[in-house]
């Protein structure tokens, strides 16, 4: 009877012994999941907020209208064309033209520019330029226009005919 005491207690302190190891086991593995928890949140929160900060720029330029001037290949007859697209993503209103270097001096007798009254985006509009046999090949022109954030934008645009 003795020896089965003897078992029963080597027993019960084995198990205790692997109880108590097992449970400082889960408390080691349990902090672990909770800094690789914190880790992972912080990555979040940088990744949410890069998130929110870019669908706040995208919803600005919702807002924003951009255009871009080039001069389109020599048509003939001493006239050049010029596009002005809109690739902003919104309407540009009252566009009209700044300073500019279309001058008879610099060979241009006639711009036919007149000021657009809206210019959708992925729109365009065209003039045209008649020159004369002596004229330059690069002038600078600045368009002036207004958006849904801005009155009076402006930019300044060098074309090459």
């Amino acid at each position: 009877m003795e020896s089965a005491k003897i078992i029963s207690y080597i027993s019960l302190g084995v198990s205790s012994i692997t109880v108590i190891f097992g449970f400082f086991v889960f408390l080691k593995y349990d902090r672990r999941l909770k800094n690789q928890e914190k880790r992972l949140n912080k990555k979040l929160d940088v990744i949410y907020d890069s998130q929110i900060d870019k669908i706040k720029k995208e919803e600005l330029n919702k807002n924003i209208a951009d255009l871009f001037v080039v001069a389109l290949p020599y048509n003939g007859g001493g006239s050049h064309d010029v596009r002005i697209s809109n690739i902003g993503k919104c309407k540009a209103r009252n566009i009209r033209l700044g300073e500019n270097s279309l001058t008879k001096d610099n060979g241009i007798f006639e711009n036919t520019f007149e000021t657009i009254s809206g210019l959708d985006p992925m729109g365009r509009a065209d003039f045209r330029l008649h020159c004369s046999n002596n004229v330059k090949s690069c002038f600078s022109l600045t368009l002036i226009w207004d958006d849904e954030m801005n009155k009076d934008n402006s930019k300044e645009f060098s074309i090459n005919l």
